[in-house]
């Protein structure tokens, strides 16, 4: 697991406010509390920062660099962010963990999104194994058109939905009829026996995709159904991003994002109502 931190003004000077999904990532502290941890950066740099949760409502967890001895990263910031610093949203930092205290950040900026792409980060097989869909075509053509598309900075879930849209249809894949001729529920994509819903939308509406499987096995149309979502990480991204342009278009509010740690969890309770095949794709973004 990394954590995607979408660059904004305030983390070029100040600090970093840890979304709630990645507290346990940092080995937060307790209410009240703060711990030192190391940054490891640019060229061989490395800087020691305070990780601390606020005694408040909510605990928000922070990591703050502040002060004079803060300088060296506060400066790398600047110089390479300097997208973000004309008003660019969606440039960001990747945190990978290498110990409870120590990570390294590297930065995702403008120039470096054009060598991106989407790739298959995690899956989950449910009365089937990988092996076993060899001889699917279509199965196979699933990981191509992942990877077709192409990381963009600062577009969000429209963006990413229109481009594997655009792949599956390329494809030959049937999109958007109706899931059984009786209801006016339609799929996302079919071929080959393989139904698959991609979901990037608000994390409860995802259940529907579990009936949209159900049906269509039941009647015979198809053999296996297929859940793809993006990552935790990538989900907090998009959803920043969002948040972000929702504010600039004079909106307060933004709606969650499902993810595939959510539906990995939520499989392992649900999964004794499924008697057929299921697969969940987690997608992110490549790394560069």
């Amino acid at each position: 697991m990394t954590f995607k931190h979408l660059v904004g003004k305030s983390t070029l000077n100040e600090g970093i406010t840890i979304h709630k999904n990645f507290e346990s990532f940092f080995e937060s502290p307790e209410a009240g509390f703060k711990k030192e941890i190391t940054l490891l950066f640019g060229e061989g740099q490395s800087i020691r920062v305070i990780l601390r949760r606020l005694n408040n409502i909510r605990g928000h967890v922070q990591i703050r660099y502040t002060s004079k001895s803060h300088a060296s990263l506060i400066e790398w910031l600047n110089n390479v962010f300097i997208a973000t610093k004309e008003g660019t949203i969606g440039e960001f930092l990747e945190f990978q963990k290498i110990s409870a205290d120590i990570f390294i950040i590297k930065p995702i900026t403008v120039e470096q999104s054009h060598n991106a792409q989407l790739y298959i980060a995690d899956s989950m097989y449910y009365k089937t194994v990988k092996d076993s869909l060899q001889d699917n075509n279509a199965f196979h053509e699933i990981e191509q058109i992942i990877k077709s598309v192409g990381f963009k900075i600062g577009e969000g879930q429209m963006f990413y939905n229109q481009e594997i849209e655009k792949t599956f249809s390329k494809l030959g894949w049937q999109k958007e009829g109706k899931v059984i001729p009786e209801l006016d529920l339609k799929y996302d994509f079919r071929k080959n026996g393989i139904q698959v819903e991609v979901e990037f939308g608000n994390a409860r509406s995802y259940y529907q995709d579990y009936i949209k499987f159900m049906l269509s096995y039941l009647t015979k149309q198809i053999q296996l159904g297929m859940l793809i979502t993006p990552t935790i990480g990538f989900a907090n991204l998009l959803c920043e991003i969002g948040k972000q342009k929702a504010l600039q278009r004079g909106r307060k509010t933004y709606s969650g994002m499902m993810h595939f740690e959510k539906a990995y969890k939520e499989f392992t309770y649900l999964k004794s109502i499924f008697n057929m095949p299921i697969v969940i794709i987690g997608m992110d973004i490549s790394p560069l």
